[in-house]
């Protein structure tokens, strides 16, 4: 197989995941669409997947679209777009609460970090490009559960801690208090010890089309001090919504 012909494949194969009615294909099924054989359909899906094009789904030898697709897809916005606009916003909220500030995408499912902005402190820093986080147990999770029209899924909901919510009915009333005070939070939830909130971002067209978030261990993002870190999150976010088209009104 020539260089420039592996080249042309991967991408063949990344464009059998547009318009499939499955999420997820096997192997089989790609190397059919290709019309390749199941090995190289294989070795082609595996090195995408350890660049991040694609991920593995648990329990078979299936591929869905990985969260490097999301995050190149925020970059080919340009200038006008929703990465642009939000980094300079993200770098004054990074100073002015010294926490780690996120920008996230939904991507199969998950809340996929594609920008960050680290604070200024040593403990809790960490780096989350490229990260999936569960819808039901992250802050930017919970915001595209309640604004950006995304099902919870039927598979059970996974306690990754102790206070993870697992229950549906505990989450749709959770959802309901993000709509209403328009930002969610998560208290130890996803990580023992990490606290965090976040807002949605809204395009011209009232679309969620990201997320912000801000995170930190517990002992300094606090219950009690999470209310007035959303405050300026959410003026944030109506900044960044604001050059991006969208005129505040009622939500649905």
């Amino acid at each position: 197989m020539r260089k420039l012909e592996t080249v042309d494949r991967a991408m063949q194969l990344l464009i059998a995941f547009d318009g499939a009615q499955e999420r997820e294909l096997t192997v089989g099924t790609l190397a059919s669409r290709l019309g390749i054989h199941r090995s190289s359909a294989s070795r082609l899906a595996a090195t995408l997947a350890e660049r991040g094009f694609l991920e593995r789904t648990p329990g078979n030898d299936a591929f869905r679209l990985g969260p490097m697709l999301g995050r190149l897809g925020l970059l080919a916005i340009g200038e006008r777009g929703v990465l642009s606009e939000s980094r300079p916003v993200m770098q004054r909220l990074a100073r002015e609460t010294g926490e780690t500030v996120v920008l996230s995408m939904l991507e199969n499912g998950q809340a996929v970090d594609v920008a960050q902005v680290s604070g200024s402190y040593l403990v809790g820093s960490r780096n989350w490009i490229g990260r999936g986080s569960p819808l039901h147990a992250s802050s930017d999770g919970k915001v595209f559960l309640a604004f950006a029209d995304q099902p919870a899924g039927r598979r059970r909901l996974a306690a990754l801690t102790p206070h993870t919510i697992t229950d549906r009915r505990r989450l749709a009333e959770e959802l309901q208090r993000v709509r209403e005070r328009g930002w969610a939070s998560v208290e130890g939830e996803l990580e023992e010890g990490l606290n965090g909130v976040a807002a949605p971002l809204f395009d011209g067209a009232d679309r969620c089309v990201a997320a912000i978030s801000i995170s930190g261990p517990a002992y300094r993002l606090s219950s009690e001090r999470l209310a007035d870190v959303a405050a300026g999150l959410l003026a944030a976010t109506a900044e960044i919504g604001g050059r991006l088209g969208h005129v505040v009104g009622p939500r649905r």
